[in-house]
């Protein structure tokens, strides 16, 4: 197809499928707007205009016809795989307000393989959509990208057997990410351990370290929420946390505490028996 008409093809297509997504904001806005105060105050709900009975009643409409026809694009395309147009299709069937207009823009992009496989984080569940794709898929998503990447190349020295399934490590050690004396990190872990036993939160050694621990940080596990976590970590001045999930690791910044963790590794895979007293410090040794 010539690039001038297939450029056409796919604006027509996109005024129906676009209009979608809007008749939903519309309906949704005007009961959040008007609906739901004059129901929470026990007044009678007023009367929507016509233009609102239009747009949701064709939005309605437009939906009934798309679906069956993007459904059939998904399943007879040539440019899917079989797996992706199983991905593609439980998508459209499920968010189809949102699915169809993003399916079509995909298309256009010439992004249909790889678009949902970019947010898939689960490394053996993108690997399954993903056979058959030629093209490079991309990474999985990192949210603290600013973060240096020794972060994520962390292992723990831990002397507790049966972790809670649920816990934050921090550190107050070298403050601002900048090294410090040996004698004021030991006050810092002081007051950390002090601001624990305050807020009455369990808690136990863990330490944190370089794959060789020619450097160290002594923090703790500490049983809390995110929330706490991060506010714990911004008090002593640190750039990051880490948290158990469920037996995985996740690297948290304290200025993106909304956003999810970075997958780091599994905590059994990472940690090892700590041998050394709380506090005291791997040194590099050599020339």
């Amino acid at each position: 197809m010539k690039p001038a008409l297939r450029i056409i093809g796919y604006v027509i297509a996109a005024v129906p499928a676009y209009f979608l997504p809007f008749a939903y904001l519309v309906t949704v806005g005007w009961l959040v707007v008007y609906g739901l105060p004059a129901a929470y105050q026990g007044e009678e709900m007023p009367e929507p205009e016509e233009w609102f009975f239009d747009v949701s009643r064709q939005g309605f409409y437009a939906l009934m016809i798309q679906w069956p026809i993007y459904l059939l694009w998904i399943f007879f395309t040539r440019r899917l795989t079989l797996r992706l147009r199983m991905l593609w299709a439980g998508v459209t069937l499920i968010f189809s307000l949102v699915a169809i207009p993003w399916f079509l823009t995909a298309m256009f992009l010439r992004t249909e393989k790889v678009e949902l496989i970019r947010f898939i984080r689960r490394r053996s569940v993108r690997k399954f959509f993903a056979k058959g794709v030629t093209e490079e898929i991309p990474p999985s998503p990192r949210f603290h990208s600013h973060l240096p990447s020794e972060y994520r190349a962390v292992r723990f020295r831990c002397d507790e057997r049966d972790v809670p399934p649920e816990f934050r490590i921090i550190t107050a050690w070298n403050p601002g990410g900048e090294k410090t004396e040996v004698a004021a990190n030991l006050v810092a872990d002081e007051h950390l351990r002090s601001e624990i036993t305050r807020l009455r939160l369990e808690s136990f050694p863990v330490t944190g370290g370089n794959p060789e621990f020619s450097h160290s940080e002594p923090g703790y596990g500490i049983v809390c929420n995110r929330a706490e976590g991060v506010l714990l970590a911004r008090r002593f001045r640190q750039a990051a946390f880490y948290e158990v999930l469920g037996g995985r690791v996740y690297l948290v910044s304290v200025n993106e505490g909304h956003l999810p963790g970075d997958p780091v590794g599994r905590w059994r895979d990472l940690v090892e028996r700590d041998e050394l007293p709380h506090g005291q410090v791997f040194e590099v040794r050599g020339s």
